[in-house]
């Protein structure tokens, strides 16, 4: 009897064994960080960037830490799987992608062929997730992926694959998760609005010489699957007002050209009301949003603080949606407005998946903003 159940478990060992057999060990997958896509001279230019994980290891152990390697592959073909297939031929070790975190276009490579092919490709290869920062670069993606944050602090940490942690901060262009961006992507009356990228050279200095950052510079506007145009920053200042997931951000407040204070600004809840009447289409915009003065340069009562940030902000709202009107883009998002409340006015209306719009089209702008907060000092009043 014991011979017979020593035979068995013999024989059994080797089959639990060979579950095991096919499966690679971590030291030999090569783990692909950040991908970026270009379209150049009727192809598409496949990047990926695999970083060192050293300096995390080290972070975390309480060690000095070395300079992060950085390495960037790229493949071309014909289509994205062509361009990726082209990559595999000098990849040294398989590439894993469940650990990409950035997606990365250039504003040439935001053509609705391009992005259909990485979409397709990303849904049928289950390693990809749907939580990955979407983003875009004017310049090219070589210089995004070799830009190294401060202290030798990893990529990790960088704006390319860390937006949030910046942007709890400094509120300016919301960061875009991939499974927004295919929302927005097909959807109508959507405006697809992502973040763009590039690399500052004049700000930081380390060690006496140039520390080029990666700053986000702007927007990149798409409706109905076209480009509509890029924007700089101080170009569509009034876009945090209008997005929910603003965390905090900086007004300014003037008289003549000429700062009397510094308002943070947060709590911000924008609504849009499409109306319709005599046949004219015009939407109306309210802002509820709490300040907090952290700066003041000249007396002023509270009044007049909060009637300088509701100008200005009314200001920064038209202005945005007027530079927006030049290049037929929505900016404000007043098309998904209508489409949501009332579908049948918008197809009624709509030419080409897009709502046409007139500078006209904007109604009033109201907004209600609170100061909850001047910090330890009192506001100054000129009356005292």
């Amino acid at each position: 009897m014991r011979l017979i159940q020593l035979l068995l478990v013999i024989g059994i060992v080797p089959l639990l064994l060979t579950s095991c057999w096919g499966v690679k060990e971590i030291e030999h997958l090569a783990y692909v960080n950040s991908i970026g896509i270009d379209y150049v001279k009727g192809k598409v230019v496949f990047y990926t960037q695999m970083i060192s994980f050293n300096n995390i290891a080290k972070k975390e152990a309480g060690a000095g830490m070395s300079k992060e390697l950085v390495s960037i592959g790229k493949g071309e073909g014909r289509t994205v799987d062509e361009a990726i297939f082209d990559l595999y031929k000098t990849s040294q070790q398989r590439l894993s992608w469940s650990h990409v975190k950035t997606l990365a276009f250039t504003e040439a490579a935001l053509r609705e062929d391009v992005i259909h092919g990485i979409l397709d490709q990303m849904d049928r290869y289950y390693e990809f997730r749907y939580t990955i920062w979407t983003m875009v670069t004017r310049g090219s993606i070589e210089n995004i992926f070799n830009a190294n944050p401060t202290q030798n602090m990893s990529t990790l940490y960088s704006q390319l694959n860390n937006p949030r942690d910046r942007y709890s901060q400094s509120s300016l262009v919301a960061p875009l998760y991939l499974y927004k961006f295919i929302w927005k992507w097909e959807e109508n009356g959507q405006i697809l609005l992502l973040p763009t990228l590039t690399v500052n050279e004049n700000n930081w200095i380390e060690n006496k010489k140039p520390s080029p950052q990666l700053q986000q510079d702007g927007v990149c506007a798409m409706q109905s699957k076209k480009l509509m145009g890029c924007f700089k920053i101080d170009e569509i200042m009034g876009l945090r007002w209008m997005e929910k997931e603003t965390v905090r951000t900086p007004l300014i407040l003037q008289i003549d050209q000429k700062p009397i204070a510094m308002m943070v600004v947060q709590k911000i809840k924008p609504f849009i009301e499409p109306k319709i009447s005599n046949g004219k289409l015009t939407f109306h915009i309210k802002v509820k949003a709490q300040g907090s003065v952290t700066e003041q340069e000249k007396p002023t009562t509270e009044k007049e603080l909060k009637e300088l940030a509701a100008k200005e902000i009314r200001k920064q709202i038209q202005k945005t949606y007027l530079i927006g009107l030049k290049s037929d883009a929505d900016l404000l998002g007043l098309s998904n407005s209508l489409y949501r409340s009332n579908p049948k006015e918008w197809h009624r209306l709509e030419k080409d998946g897009v709502l046409p719009l007139k500078p006209e089209s904007l109604g009033e702008i109201n907004v209600d903003i609170g100061i909850s907060d001047v910090g330890i000092a009192k506001i100054l009043k000129k009356n005292d």
